[in-house]
């Protein structure tokens, strides 16, 4: 027999958090949220639709007692307007107007009033600040009178109702953010392992067959096809030939001449869904080489023709790096041997590796006496010197703008240089350092631009040939291939992990590096972080501020602890920090700093509560859940206590 027969999510949290099996919720129970929601004031103007279903709800429950079904009821607003009704008679809803302008009472009225004209109404107040939201009104018969007490107890089991309905609408609000969420995670493990598969792969028929079977399994209903502009065999029949004298107007021509994505939707005809187009260029680092054609009977998805088109551009550049790698195979000793390098490369997808094999390598290759690797910072906006065998320049920088990365930054050509000892020309720190007469370079290219460089020197004169120049290209071409790929990875990892709106990592990969830790280290802290009346905010300023709060909060967060630390959104407003191998007297200072920042610098000012725990290889019970569990129930008493300060789980089993 399962352990939760009733299949509740929320009674299983329970249970595992050590409560009551029993699936009742108590009335006093303040671990179950969802009845402690309710509306405000911002809300009456929004719920006109949720009272008259409501009140449909109620009069299908009670229309077999006499009084109801003998009678005509209506609801008014909080502001005494007529909203709907049910079992009214011609001429009653008149009778209602007459009887609000006859009744111009205020809203803290008795709980049940009969007017004069016969029609009586029962406010309605919200279950925890007793606001007057609607009113319950009735139109009794003669023969069967409805009394002010009838009417209060019916207007209770409206309320209920109401609550009911309106608890539902949470219910589904959370199942389809969870299924949003759930889809989103997905398709980003789905992408991931996407690139990795046609990154596997090294030969053109490989490739377009796996980008086949990748797009026919995630789209079984939408057709695609691949025109190429090389008259490649194939033997696919969804592979053709791009005939460029088609006309202009033709959206895969247009797309191959521009490389920019072109979509079209065809209205239906004859009541059917309207019909959708697209054209995405197959495009690597050199060029263009085909057109990814598809054609669906109904109009896709945002997010679907970003999929597709991130799979278009993984698949454009390993159709590239194939159409290098075959193109290698019919070089001379030199290129075979740059095929062994381009193998290797792309074996790591990890940066700092592949600049150091390129190195080795360029060494070994051109017999050169000094080699560094540039690539462009983004942030400082200057190349980095990130790799080489000359000490003098390590962890240099260069500005984009001057000597001869000026020149390879803004011409995107490479450089050779055969006697700057004699004809100097342009200043070159490399050359200056290194004592180099002879020089070849050649840029990193990612998308088009250039985002990094490789400089290899040598004493002698006129040392580098013209074919050693011709093939440094050829390796910075599968360099930068590389470098890319790694680049895309980590995109995709960082995707994966990384939570949309903070910024911070997601609660999987937070479980998953506790984990890690405690099984390769002696101790470590967890806080847990809680927005206080953070439903207030997003009540009070909207959800848009409430969200700006959450990354104002983060921001804090992530600057004010180590670079090894990890932050982590754990769930709506909720925020949790792992600090290895720290113990919780040192993480409760680092909190309490985190919580007094917070609370002078977020706008509008917020304040946090917070729950520390720890762990070390002593304990019993060493896990990712009991040490989530504590540091929870340390939150759970610093929100207890007041709010705006932290506890330690020593302090709430004390």
């Amino acid at each position: 027999m399962p352990d939760h027969p009733w299949n509740s999510p929320a009674q299983s949290w329970r249970a595992e958090a050590g409560h009551t099996s029993y699936p009742v919720v108590p009335v006093n129970d303040d671990t179950f949220w969802l009845q402690k929601a309710d509306i405000g004031e911002s809300d009456f103007l929004h719920i006109e639709a949720l009272l008259e279903e409501s009140l449909k709800d109620w009069y299908e429950q009670n229309r077999m007692i006499d009084k109801v079904c003998h009678s005509a009821w209506f609801l008014l607003n909080h502001q005494r307007k007529y909203i709907g009704g049910v079992g009214l008679l011609s001429g009653q809803e008149l009778l209602i107007q007459q009887s609000i302008k006859d009744r111009q009472q205020s809203e803290a009225a008795a709980t049940s009033s009969a007017e004069p004209s016969g029609v009586i109404t029962c406010p309605l107040y919200t279950r925890t600040k007793g606001t007057l939201f609607v009113l319950l009104g009735c139109i009794s018969s003669a023969d069967h009178p409805v009394s002010a007490n009838d009417l209060e107890m019916l207007g209770m089991h409206y309320r209920s109702l109401f609550y009911k309905r309106f608890e539902y609408t949470f219910v589904a609000d959370m199942l389809s953010s969870q299924t949003v969420i759930e889809r989103e995670a997905q398709r980003r493990t789905v992408l991931f392992h996407i690139i990795q598969r046609m990154y596997d792969k090294f030969e053109v028929d490989a490739i377009i067959t796996e980008m086949f079977a990748i797009v026919d399994q995630m789209y079984p209903l939408v057709q695609f096809e691949l025109l190429v502009s090389q008259g490649a065999q194939n033997r696919n029949p969804r592979v053709k030939p791009l005939v460029m004298q088609s006309s202009a107007d033709d959206m895969c021509v247009r797309t191959f001449s521009t490389g920019e994505v072109s979509v079209a939707v065809h209205p239906g005809t004859d009541g059917n869904s309207d019909k959708m187009e697209a054209a995405l260029p197959l495009m690597g680092k050199q060029g263009i080489y085909g057109v990814f054609h598809i054609m669906a009977d109904y109009p896709l998805e945002e997010e679907d023709l970003e999929l597709l088109m991130i799979i278009a551009e993984a698949a454009g550049r390993t159709f590239e790096n194939a159409r290098l790698y075959e193109q290698s195979q019919m070089l001379n000793e030199d290129l075979r041997l740059i095929n062994n390098i381009t193998h290797r490369l792309n074996q790591s997808l990890k940066l700092e590796e592949i600049f150091q094999f390129a190195v080795g390598e360029l060494l070994k290759v051109f017999k050169a006496e000094h080699v560094i690797v540039l690539y462009l910072n983004p942030k400082t906006d200057r190349f980095e010197i990130v790799s080489g065998n000359v000490p003098a320049l390590d962890g240099g920088s260069v500005d984009k703008n001057e000597g001869y990365t000026g020149l390879i930054y803004r011409n995107k050509e490479p450089i050779i240089m055969s006697d700057y000892c004699s004809v100097p020309g342009t200043e070159s720190i490399f050359m200056r350092e290194t004592g180099s007469c002879s020089m070849i370079a050649s840029p990193l290219m990612s998308s088009g631009e250039v985002n990094g460089a490789i400089y290899l020197g040598h004493p002698q004169s006129h040392y580098f040939s013209y074919d050693n120049f011709k093939l440094l290209q050829v390796i910075t071409t599968h360099i930068g291939l590389s470098v890319s790929n790694a680049a895309l990875h980590s995109e995709v990892q960082r995707m994966a992990s990384r939570d949309a709106l903070t910024g911070l990592y997601q609660r999987r990969y937070l479980d998953d590096s506790i984990s890690n830790y405690q099984n390769a280290t002696y101790s470590g802290s967890l806080l847990m972080v809680d927005i206080d009346k953070f439903k207030v905010v997003n009540d009070t300023y909207g959800h848009q501020v409430g969200d700006e709060i959450l990354k104002q909060v983060s921001r804090i967060i992530q600057r004010l602890i180590r670079d090894g630390d990890i932050a982590a959104r754990w769930g709506g407003e909720e925020l949790a920090v792992y600090f290895p191998q720290v113990d919780k007297s040192r993480a409760y200072h680092i909190a309490e700093r985190i919580r007094e920042t917070i609370s002078e610098e977020t706008d509008p000012k917020v304040t946090v509560s917070g729950g520390v725990a720890d762990w070390n290889w002593k304990d019993k019970d060493v896990s990712v859940e009991s040490l989530f569990y504590r540091a929870d129930m340390a939150l759970y008493q610093a929100k207890h206590n007041g709010r705006n300060q932290i506890r330690m789980d020593a302090e709430m089993r004390g």
